[in-house]
């Protein structure tokens, strides 16, 4: 089955690069880092995952807001809380949704998922 994703490739990029350096930064050495390909009828799921220290699931409804860093964040000091905010914003000015799941010192998982043209 041939389908097309339409978007940005300069902001895909920025969003990729994102989610693949905030796994690599709050993961440690021997935590693992997969990236996922998912493909349906209508829609491409990419799921980057990674074992490092997850997210506290009192922190998880705010991720996405600007200036945001959370307990993780704060003991960071490279954080800033704008990748995420702007993740999202991208996400949703290109018409793909975000999601992401975690578990606080097991997993996260970021879903970006798209609308295929068949």
């Amino acid at each position: 089955m041939n389908f097309k994703v339409l978007s940005d490739e300069k902001w895909l990029y920025f969003i990729f690069e994102q989610l693949l350096s905030n796994s690599l930064k709050y993961s440690s050495l021997g935590d693992n880092i997969s990236i996922y390909c998912k493909r349906t009828k209508n829609y491409l799921q990419l799921r980057v995952e990674d074992t490092g220290c997850g997210i506290k699931k009192e922190d998880l409804n705010r991720i996405f807001n600007k200036g945001f860093t959370g307990n993780n964040g704060r003991n960071n000091s490279k954080s800033t809380g704008l990748g995420l905010y702007l993740v999202k914003e991208l996400c949703d000015k290109l018409g793909h949704k975000i999601d992401v799941d975690s578990e606080y010192n097991q997993y996260t998982k970021f879903t970006i998922t798209f609308k295929c043209d068949l």
